[in-house]
């Protein structure tokens, strides 16, 4: 997964919502943090909760993103899975 795209993990139940809050956090050069559903390789999924710092390499000139993740608990994903149900 080195160097892939990470909406190869994208699980379908991920409102794309999420990741346009994402994405224009970062741009803005703002750290997010949410809750994100990823499938495995076998059709299974986990969930984590991420935190996403945005950067600026400066030896590659070129902005590049940090996630760091948690195992969230179980009443975190109940209320994920909840929230998420409301989003498209």
């Amino acid at each position: 997964l080195v160097g892939k795209p990470h909406n190869i993990v994208r699980h379908p139940d991920m409102p794309k919502a999420a990741f346009k809050s994402l994405w224009e956090t970062v741009k803005s050069d703002k750290v997010w943090t949410g809750y994100v559903k990823n499938r495995t390789k076998d059709g299974g999924f986990y969930w984590v909760y991420a935190t996403v710092y945005p950067m600026f390499d400066e030896i590659r000139g070129e902005r590049v993103y940090l996630s760091c993740r948690r195992k969230p608990s179980q009443k975190e994903i109940q209320d994920a899975t909840e929230l998420y149900k409301t989003l498209k």
